[in-house]
């Protein structure tokens, strides 16, 4: 095989341990947040159509008020429970607020590293693969 075959083959086997570890950190990391009662100001459920594709997406579009200030509530995944008014637990971290724990987990640096090698991998084993059928024609 040629150098760069074998360069692609290394990361590769570099994305895949990137990917275990960072989970594995990911996993493990004590996040900080705050439980809090927020009141729902407004809750929508949009559905959105790709115009090349034509499929859907649904879209949660919920307002809460706490403390005094209005946030958008990340991560809900629907608006059922969400009437106007009613009081919602929701949770606090780096000033924004979550519906979930899993929207607060997921929203780490760490996280968003563990996803880029979690893609990175299969698109290097495609790179890799690709390398060395050119490598064994020549």
């Amino acid at each position: 095989m040629k150098k760069k075959a074998i360069l692609m083959w290394i990361l590769f086997v570099v994305c895949i341990v990137g990917t275990v570890a960072l989970r594995y950190l990911s996993d493990r990391q004590d996040v900080q947040y705050e439980e809090v009662s927020a009141t729902v100001i407004s809750a929508q459920e949009k559905v959105m159509t790709n115009r090349k594709t034509h499929s859907t997406y649904t879209s949660y579009e919920i307002t809460v008020k706490y403390d005094g200030k209005e946030y958008d509530l990340k991560n809900a995944h629907g608006i059922y429970g969400f009437n106007s008014g009613a009081e919602v637990t929701a949770y606090l971290s780096n000033g924004k607020l979550y519906a979930n724990i899993e929207g607060v987990e997921s929203s780490t640096p760490l996280f968003y590293a563990y996803f880029a090698f979690l893609i990175a991998s299969p698109v290097m084993l495609g790179v890799a693969i690709n390398e060395s059928v050119k490598a064994k024609r020549k």
